[in-house]
């Protein structure tokens, strides 16, 4: 099925897009949780806290596996391969915030 959306960049940029709203995604839901403003997560836990970078960053990128599926499911491969990239663009980054944190 060809769609105007299957392309490579499509899916880098959507990629890109899911991994931020997954970010937003968690941050309201912890913020939620701790009874704190989502700025405080922003400020705080994901840019001055070095133990958790790696596991935020985990969780923001897994949002872009549900996008994956559904594009796996529209028959969207040039747009499925975008993703991908993104996916696998974050693995190094996972494993360098690992590696500052020293829990590698």
């Amino acid at each position: 099925m060809n769609s105007k959306f299957d392309t490579l960049l499509g899916g880098i940029l959507t990629g890109l897009i899911g991994t931020g709203l997954g970010f937003l995604i968690l941050g309201a839901y912890w913020s939620y949780s701790n009874e704190v403003e989502l700025g405080y997560f922003i400020e705080n836990i994901a840019a001055k806290s070095i133990l958790y970078r790696d596991s935020i960053l985990t969780l923001s990128t897994l949002f872009n596996v549900g996008i994956f599926y559904l594009g796996i499911r529209a028959e969207w491969w040039r747009f499925c391969r975008g993703i991908l990239m993104v996916i696998m663009a974050c693995v190094p980054l996972i494993i360098w915030f690992q590696m500052q944190a020293g829990i590698s």
